[in-house]
């Protein structure tokens, strides 16, 4: 049989008629692949959103922008004005900052409240005004006397003085006295204000000492008989 089956295949060889080509399991007639058409569908979907993203990254630009130049107008300060002094309508202006920098300033339509209130720390020109730096509150406090003394530059410290600094007013001798035996009488007190008086080498401190303390202070200070001692800084 096998031998029969050899000789017919022979013989169409011989004869030229080509075979049959071999079955591949791929029909020509096969549907296209779904798959391709699919993502060729796909791509206008991602373009859409592609676009979509673009619109919305220039939107959050240009607000980010609008934000940055959206201002307000606070209150500066065009005079010095030291510890404890009265704030005057001419120590004041109106300043445009950005909305997001003005850090709780004073806004500048609060001018006329801020106008007859006290500067509770020392500020310089150009400063803006927070809540902070300014108070109501009657000077001198309860238990607190206001004692101003006039002391020469060689009874202070060569760092200059300034509102808000603890300072110990002490007892000086007289020139003639000898040096005291036991430690000198010293109190503890605040600096509200100063003034220089550069002509005569002297500075008036206007000082908050405890009240019982009050009239031996000003007692040694009529008669320029007191240092002044700089402490500690750090609030």
């Amino acid at each position: 049989m096998a031998s029969l089956l050899t000789k017919k295949i022979d013989k169409l060889r011989s004869s030229g008629d080509d075979l049959p080509p071999a079955h591949n399991g791929a029909d020509q007639d096969d549907p296209p692949d779904l798959n391709t058409h699919a993502r060729v569908r796909r791509r206008p979907i991602y373009l859409a959103i592609g676009v979509a993203l673009v619109v919305v990254a220039v939107i959050g630009m240009l607000t980010a922008v609008n934000a940055m130049r959206a201002t307000t107008d606070v209150l500066v300060l065009t005079n010095e004005v030291q510890q404890g002094e009265t704030i005057e309508s001419k120590d004041l202006a109106a300043k445009s900052v950005n909305v997001d920098a003005d850090l709780g300033a004073l806004p500048a339509s609060e001018r006329g409240r801020v106008v007859g209130m006290s500067a509770s720390t020392r500020l310089p020109a150009g400063t803006v005004l927070l809540p902070s730096a300014i108070t109501d509150q009657v000077v001198p406090g309860e238990g607190l006397t206001m004692v101003g003394i006039t002391v020469s530059y060689s009874h202070l410290p060569s760092e200059p003085i300034v509102p808000g600094d603890m300072v110990r007013v002490v007892d000086t001798p007289r020139d003639q006295d000898d040096p005291p035996v036991q430690g000198p009488i010293n109190t503890k007190a605040q600096v509200y204000s100063t003034k220089e008086i550069p002509e005569a080498g002297e500075t008036t401190l206007n000082l908050l000492v405890p009240e019982a303390e009050a009239n031996w202070v000003a007692a040694r200070g009529a008669t320029k008989r007191v240092a002044i001692v700089l402490d500690n800084r750090v609030r």
